[in-house]
């Protein structure tokens, strides 16, 4: 099984070629252009876009509608993490008794061994 890719290929004539060359090298020499054009009018789009949010944002700070709804955002942002912070708080608890409870084990015991001494003389 032979698989003939480029046998239509031989039936092209030089002017079956030219319009493909016109096309191909319109291309490389339009390409430049058309990139710079591209990439001015994503200028424009992204200073319009970034003027928009400004202004957004300058009314949304003005407003006193959107105080509501900040003072609503701030106080579950404060709710956000309370439990960990519970977790937390009962974590150094526990850990603050151990150091306490070794403290008074360590007392004792050298209270013990004091008695001890006293009552070996």
């Amino acid at each position: 099984m032979e698989i003939k890719i480029f046998d239509h290929l031989k039936d092209y004539t030089i002017k079956d070629y030219y319009p493909i060359f016109i096309i191909v090298t319109g291309y490389m020499l339009f390409r430049p252009y058309l990139m710079k054009i591209g990439a001015e009018l994503q200028k424009r789009e992204h200073r319009k876009a970034g003027a928009e949010t400004r202004e957004a944002a300058v009314k949304k700070a003005l407003s006193l509608e959107d105080v509501d709804e900040q003072f609503e955002e701030e106080t579950v942002k404060n709710v956000w993490g309370r439990n960990a912070r519970k977790r937390q708080k009962n974590v150094m608890k526990q850990i603050e008794k151990r150091y306490e409870r070794q403290a008074e084990i360590e007392a004792n015991y050298e209270s013990d061994e004091e008695i001890a001494e006293f009552l070996a003389e």
